[in-house]
């Protein structure tokens, strides 16, 4: 399982003033964006919610429950995303919810034809390469981790959104640009993460990589199985992942250590080992940086050894 980075909460509103203690709204109008900041304090379900456009919601505090369609509901948790096409509703149960430990989540919402605009420059500029196919969304895909740099470029936005600032109209369109193609590469990892890729040419080379990830994995031989040059193969990468072969290699074997620190009988040294970082040194500071967390306190954390 990926690990996930939460944004940070945003200053609650002061609850006696409210009118409505159940998704308390408050709006941050751009041209092209509206955020919203939603807030409830006080347990409630079957609360319907329902946008035109291009629906990026991201929990800051707190948990709701999720109904899509007639699908299943899911947790709705810190550190997590989900995305709505247009005209899609949801309706939301918020269980746990109070006054001393509100929910709250920042709620983007675009016009289509501004996603669509924004699509169409992506892929008539910036065309992705290597079978990769074209910019897009995967509505199949609605609800995923938020990794380090979805976290940040949504964290921008939201901070543009709230300034006081006579530029923030400029600066929240260049934004939006980084939102989608984050948004769209996050995907293309969780999708990695929860089932095989078989609709590209570097399936084949994250295999690979797994096969072979506590051993010394070259660039030249994973070009050789995408069968592209090195140029086009790291484009089409970094286009896809929004990482580069090497920044992927590494945080696939962070994920391996986090699953084997969750085995006490191993020390820190050996899960460095079999997780293919031949400095254990290394691979504590490189672990510390990528999770914010030192593999010891990671695994206290886990099974409080």
């Amino acid at each position: 399982m990926p690990a996930k980075f939460p944004l940070s909460p945003i200053n609650l509103s002061d609850a006696t003033t409210l009118t409505s203690l159940v998704e308390n709204r408050r709006v941050y109008s751009l041209n092209q964006c509206e955020l919203n900041i939603f807030e409830t304090y006080q347990p409630c379900s079957d609360v319907v919610l329902s946008y035109d456009g291009l629906v990026i919601t991201s929990m800051l505090r707190g948990r709701k429950v999720m109904y899509l369609s007639e699908q299943p509901g899911f947790s709705f948790l810190p550190g997590e995303t989900v995305i709505l096409p247009e005209g899609v509703s949801m309706k939301v149960d918020f269980p746990e919810a109070s006054d001393k430990h509100p929910v709250q989540c920042a709620t983007i919402a675009l016009n289509w034809e501004v996603v669509q605009q924004t699509l169409n420059f992506l892929n008539e500029q910036y065309p992705r390469t290597g079978g990769a196919g074209e910019w897009k969304l995967n509505f199949s895909q609605y609800h995923f981790y938020n990794n380090r740099e979805l976290a940040s470029v949504i964290s921008k936005l939201i901070s543009i959104s709230m300034e006081d600032d006579p530029a923030k109209d400029a600066l929240a369109d260049l934004t939006l640009k980084s939102l989608l193609i984050r948004v769209i590469q996050t995907q293309n990892m969780a999708v990695v993460h929860e089932e095989p890729m078989t609709d590209n040419r570097l399936a084949v080379v994250v295999d690979y990589i797994r096969e072979h990830l506590t051993e010394k994995i070259g660039v030249e031989e994973l070009c050789r199985k995408a069968c592209m040059s090195k140029s086009n193969f790291f484009r089409a990468f970094r286009d896809t992942f929004g990482l580069s072969p090497v920044e992927f290699i590494i945080r696939e074997r962070i994920g391996l250590a986090r699953r084997l620190l969750t085995n006490p009988t191993l020390t820190v040294s050996d899960v460095s080992e079999q997780a293919g970082f031949a400095n254990p040194y290394y691979f504590s500071r490189l672990f510390k940086t990528l999770e914010g967390i030192t593999p010891k306190s990671y695994r206290q954390q886990i099974i409080g050894a």
